[in-house]
């Protein structure tokens, strides 16, 4: 489907002035403009760096006046740090899942809020996914306890890490220790997460940034010392806090895709030429690899793949390795 340079500007021109926390993917065009298609979802993450002298209340008011200052933005999706709030377990619902849902909902923002919940007997590091409506949509509890936690009575949650589908897309968790398993960052990507949310007390950068590149999905780290980062598919930093200011936000166009330079040269050449400033071309040079994401409210990625006849990285690999054990021999020596 084709559309008229007049459209496309109209329909920027009304993205760009709507209200605050309302979705691109969700909000509502009239009949006479095209549905927005591709959705660019605007991410915040929080940093409690700084703040570790304070307790109770005073550490909680703290964090979420930092949540707060990050509204500005009019995130789609927030993230705050592991066990934010440093208290005691809480049964779901409590007060600071009911205190985060206000917050969602007058925000009209998603909320990843991890906490220490209460279940029956048992105690877990868990992060609670609250909707734009203030609504608890699941909770992913941390698979991978410390030892010290494990002595303190957290319980591992569940082995098989939950998606959670929001307005514009699949997303995961993951909690600190649990960086050190990349078979559960697998499985998220294998449900379709396109972001996962880190919940940690640190950044472990260096890890993050080789999971967002294996499994080609952004990630989201949200700390409680030193720096909370938002980080491209490729492992690229797009944002991260510091000194001036404890939170960071990032546009991210959520059908991104990579592929190998193999057959795509002439291709992406073409792409650029005909889409111009709707999309955006990356050439990693020393991979033999190549990024494409669309900018335009209306044009998808899939769009593209279907018209130039791309072939995702991920599938290439897969029809490679197809090929590659057809024509092995049944008898290897």
């Amino acid at each position: 489907m084709r559309y008229s340079p007049l459209v496309l500007m109209l329909t920027t021109c009304f993205l760009a002035a709507m209200p605050s926390g309302t979705s691109r993917a969700q909000t509502e065009l009239p009949s006479t403009q095209p549905q927005p298609r591709n959705a660019m979802v605007r991410v915040v993450t929080i940093s409690q760096d700084g703040l570790q002298d304070r307790t109770g209340k005073t550490f909680i008011n703290a964090t979420l006046t930092r949540l707060e200052r990050a509204a500005s933005f009019r995130p789609d999706i927030a993230c705050l740090p592991e066990s934010f709030t440093s208290g005691e377990p809480e049964t779901i619902p409590g007060p600071t899942t009911q205190r985060l849902s206000q917050w969602a909902k007058e925000h009209k923002c998603y909320v990843i809020c991890p906490i220490l919940i209460r279940d029956r007997d048992r105690t877990y590091n868990a992060a609670i996914v609250i909707d734009r409506q203030g609504r608890i949509i699941g909770r992913y509890c941390k698979i991978r306890p410390t030892e010290g936690e494990l002595q303190r009575g957290i319980c591992p949650g569940p082995n098989n890490p939950p998606v959670f589908e929001t307005d514009f897309g699949t997303i995961g968790v993951q909690i600190c220790f649990d960086v050190n398993w990349h078979g559960q960052w697998q499985r998220l990507r294998e449900k379709g997460a396109k972001i996962v949310f880190f919940a940690s007390a640190y950044p472990a950068a260096r890890q993050i940034r080789t999971l967002a590149w294996l499994n080609q999905y952004f990630v989201v780290t949200s700390t409680k010392t030193r720096p909370a980062s938002i980080y491209d598919i490729t492992g690229e930093t797009l944002a991260t806090t510091g000194k001036f200011q404890q939170w960071a936000g990032a546009i991210v166009p959520l059908g991104k895709t990579v592929f190998e330079i193999d057959f795509h040269v002439s291709k992406m050449r073409e792409i650029q030429k005909k889409y111009g400033s709707r999309v955006e071309v990356t050439w990693y040079h020393d991979e033999d690899l190549v990024t494409l994401a669309s900018l335009d409210p209306v044009l998808t990625v899939q769009d593209l793949i279907r018209e130039y006849k791309l072939t995702p990285h991920r599938d290439y690999i897969l029809r490679a390795q197809q090929q590659q054990d057809k024509s092995r021999p049944s008898t290897e020596p």
